[in-house]
């Protein structure tokens, strides 16, 4: 067993490596924050969402241990996601909120994926020597180029590290794998730029339960905090399989109540 991190649930198991600092768990929340750009109006929530998995510039420390992954930026709190949109440079008063989950945390997941997250903690046991020494463009001792490779073995999900934005923050590098395991909490716009605040929320999943509304990745956002539905996203593959895997989900639920009450 190890210990959890601020946005995992205390509820939850974690599962420590023996010797490495990877850990496997679940029941986490997710923020991410972008600025608003005419790229947000008019794009479904799904699309939205799909476009934070980026292509890998190679050009971070982090991103460097793999160099052949597609990666996504994710933070603990909304706090620390706001406080690294504005390190980068954009001070900007109009952005995107995204709050995600592990979709295998979901009463009713939606994803087909029947695992949970492992992570590698950059932050424990000198490993944040090895980034820094990559960042550097300095040689790894023949130690630690053992310890990235039995990491790559684990196929990690993602590597969390301490932000440098904002004091006790934590970031968390999503690589594909990992990031096909998120599904939405919700998606808010919020505009502040012009001096009075405007905002819309579009909730994707609801309750205690993270219960999926998964029409809810068809909608898209207008000017002026508007949100509309785009019906085309119900012939995608995507909600075909979303409605798939919510309705194999209820029916899970509907026959273990049925068995209990034999």
């Amino acid at each position: 067993m190890g210990t959890h991190f601020r946005n995992n649930s205390f509820l939850s198991q974690v599962y420590k490596h023996k010797t490495l600092p990877v850990y496997i768990t679940d029941e986490f929340d997710f923020y991410r924050c972008v600025a608003v750009g005419d790229w947000c109006y008019g794009t479904t929530i799904s699309m939205m969402h799909s476009n934070n998995l980026r292509a890998n510039d190679k050009e971070g420390r982090y991103s460097r241990l793999f160099p052949n992954e597609k990666i996504s930026y994710w933070a603990d709190y909304k706090a620390t996601a706001l406080a690294e949109m504005k390190k980068h440079n954009n001070k900007s008063k109009d952005y995107i909120t995204f709050h995600a989950y592990d979709d295998v945390s979901s009463t009713f997941p939606t994803l087909g994926v029947n695992e949970d997250l492992v992570i590698i903690d950059g932050r424990e046991l000198g490993f944040s020597n090895i980034l820094l020494k990559i960042e550097d463009g300095m040689e790894l001792s023949d130690e630690e180029l053992v310890i990235i490779e039995r990491i790559k073995e684990l196929e990690p999900d993602c590597l969390a590290y301490n932000s440098v934005a904002i004091q006790d923050g934590i970031n968390f590098l999503f690589f594909e794998k990992g990031f096909k395991k998120l599904a939405l909490r919700e998606v808010k716009l919020y505009l502040g730029e012009s001096g009075s605040v405007n905002s819309k929320t579009i909730p994707c999943a609801i309750t205690s339960d993270y219960s999926p509304v998964i029409s809810s990745y068809a909608m898209y956002f207008e000017p002026i905090a508007r949100a509309k539905e785009d019906k085309d996203y119900y012939e995608t593959d995507e909600y075909k399989l979303r409605d798939k895997y919510m309705n194999e989900s209820l029916n899970r639920i509907s026959q273990y109540y049925k068995e209990r009450e034999r």
